[in-house]
């Protein structure tokens, strides 16, 4: 009798589970496996060129990437339309090496997407980000770059009242799952009303300006300071020079002046940009100015007047 009644116990225990599966309601899916079944329905939708279906499940994708990065994140996250450009994600499997690139894996993004955010959540740079600008809405943008050592991108970018924005972006491995660059910090502050940008990868840099009292400010020294002055009339330069393009006449001889004054403006930008961010690498900053040497003379003396100032102090 004894061993009938534990049979009856569990025999009932077996019918309850049962039914709780049968009525759980649709939000009780995890997370990972409902984004799996929208991306799987927008690839069909795709193959069957259904433009109609494909927007709607690119919408609903985007609506539960949203709802998936609140909560894993604890910020006020919104996803622009411009997702949508990289839906559905494509199948690891079906996704190729670039030619000449050394072979390595690639593999889903879809379904790992909730961990991904929860691995983010763990780095020091994300706290401290999500520390400053928790008060801000807070776009996430998520780009594929699979094809670049299987990366997937996950962009965060604050947006204050007055127009201004602040940006940070983390890579993850598509296949360990793993933050590729916890420990290499970016930011980037965009003034948008005076079209200024000013990115740096230098730690320092970013840890002052995420405990500066200002929406988005890289504090830089007096020196750095006239170097990015410096930095950004060539950047001013090469914005008015990039649309004479249309204006000169087609011939070798006028393509080619004008792609050797892109390329020299282009080397100015990065030389300067490097002293700003006060890169270590001195052996890569020497490399490009032997480069601009070898094709363009000495640099401009502007440039080496405020170099030879440095190597004074």
């Amino acid at each position: 009798m004894k061993i009938e009644h534990g049979v009856i116990i569990i025999a009932g225990l077996l019918i309850f589970a049962i039914f709780g599966l049968i009525f759980s309601a649709p939000e009780d899916v995890p997370a990972h496996t409902e984004l799996s079944k929208i991306n799987q329905k927008g690839i069909l939708a795709q193959e069957a060129d259904n433009k109609e279906k494909l927007k709607e499940h690119a919408s609903l994708m985007q609506e539960k990437i949203t709802e998936i990065a609140r909560k894993s994140l604890g910020l006020n996250i919104f996803m622009s339309d411009f997702f949508q450009s990289y839906f559905p994600m494509t199948d690891g499997s079906k996704m190729e090496v670039p030619e000449g690139k050394e072979p390595f894996q690639i593999c889903n993004v879809a379904e790992n997407i909730p961990i991904h955010l929860q691995n983010i959540v763990k780095t020091k740079k994300f706290q401290m980000f999500a520390e400053k600008y928790s008060d801000y809405p807070m776009e996430l943008n998520l780009q594929d770059e699979r094809w670049s050592e299987s990366s997937f991108h996950y962009g965060l970018i604050a947006n204050s009242d007055d127009g201004r924005t602040a940006l940070t972006h983390f890579h993850v491995n598509s296949c360990t799952n793993q933050i590729t660059d916890a420990e290499r910090y970016f930011l980037s502050c965009h003034n948008n009303a005076k079209h200024q940008i000013f990115s740096t990868i230098n730690k320092n840099d970013v840890l002052a300006s995420l405990s500066h009292p200002d929406f988005c400010t890289i504090p830089l020294d007096s020196w750095r300071q006239s170097v990015y002055e410096y930095n950004q009339k060539i950047k001013e330069q090469l914005e008015n020079h990039l649309p004479t393009i249309e204006t000169i006449d087609k011939s070798y001889e006028s393509v080619s002046a004008y792609q050797l004054e892109l390329h020299r403006l282009d080397l100015l930008g990065d030389i300067s940009s490097m002293y700003v961010m006060a890169v270590d690498d001195k052996q890569e900053i020497e490399e490009k100015i032997k480069k601009h040497d070898d094709l363009f003379g000495p640099l401009p003396e502007e440039l080496l007047k405020l170099i030879e100032q440095r190597n004074e102090n």
